[in-house]
């Protein structure tokens, strides 16, 4: 097939571009910078002393930003996993985009097809069950040949943090690929894909709201749910977002479809609307007077 080809599209101001890969736009928000903080932070105070106690205080700072930045990198090629297989479907790519709550991929445009749009959707997934997988097999082969304690460490974290990555994105909830592979399930059985978007979105809200409410329990409770509830909070958000614009698209093809059917059935000499009633006519002579005539000249009782 054919690739699509690639428009070049302007990140936003917030958004510092990085370059390209497979011809496709790489950027960074600034709010990334959040999430690469709390990520450095909490490996650095707290998850590799605790799995390789005893180090330098300047190692666990090093380690821990060079995880980061493989968390990162390990996001993009996520990102990227749905891009390529969104090209050889036919669908260009805008750009990539991390932020705070991860990343995105902005289409050109819709998946043509119900199976194109559940392997896009399964590719960024299957990219990330890969990148933690590898990671795990390089944390045992480093055990195995005698790399530093922190090094299998902090690859047994990325292995394990990807499968994280890969399993939460698989929850059936729009926008998360989960409910992308949904609305394609729903879009091939009933063969509607704005009516698969709203009823993906619905199951998305209602899976958001959930993640608010465990979140806040969490918190409640005296654990950290902040980021569970905030994460829900964008789900619930972005569900909305897509399924009133579905609801939109539907009721534009439902009024296009109604306008073609109207002026197919005018040149095909079939009756229109205002056709079918009827008028009443001067009569003419032996007609007797108040008679309803219809438009062909037909007495009507």
């Amino acid at each position: 097939m054919r690739k699509a080809r690639l428009l070049r599209s302007r990140h936003p101001r917030s958004t510092l571009r990085l370059g390209q890969i497979s011809g496709i736009d790489i950027g960074l928000h600034w709010s990334i910078a959040l999430i690469t903080g709390l990520i450095s932070l909490t490996l650095a105070a707290t998850i590799l002393p605790a799995a390789a106690p005893g180090q330098p205080g300047a190692f666990y700072i090093i380690t821990s930003l060079a995880t980061a930045a493989l968390f990162l990198a390990s996001i993009v090629g996520h990102e990227l996993g749905h891009s390529v297989v969104a090209q050889r479907n036919g669908v260009g790519v805008k750009h990539i985009t991390l932020f705070a709550l991860g990343g995105v991929a902005v289409l050109e445009s819709e998946p043509p097809t119900a199976g194109a749009a559940g392997r896009i959707a399964l590719a960024g997934p299957a990219v990330s069950v890969g990148v933690g997988l590898g990671a795990l097999a390089l944390a045992a082969t480093g055990e195995v040949i005698g790399l530093p304690i922190l090094v299998t460490s902090a690859l047994y974290w990325l292995g394990i943090i990807n499968l994280i990555l890969a399993v939460f994105n698989m929850l059936p909830a729009l926008p998360l690929d989960g409910g992308r592979v949904l609305q394609a399930a729903l879009w091939h059985r009933n063969g509607e894909r704005h009516q698969a978007t709203i009823s993906a979105a619905r199951l998305g809200r209602y899976i958001g709201w959930a993640m608010v409410g465990l979140g806040l329990w969490q918190l409640s409770s005296g654990g950290a749910g902040l980021w569970t509830a905030v994460i829900g909070w964008f789900v619930v958000s972005s569900a909305r977002t897509e399924g009133r614009h579905a609801k939109r698209q539907q009721r534009a093809v439902r009024m296009a479809e109604r306008s073609a059917a109207q002026r197919e059935a005018g040149a095909t000499g079939i009756p229109l609307i205002d056709e079918l009633f009827t008028t009443v006519r001067p009569p003419s002579s032996g007609t007797p007077r108040g008679t309803v005539i219809d438009v062909e000249g037909r007495l009507v009782d």
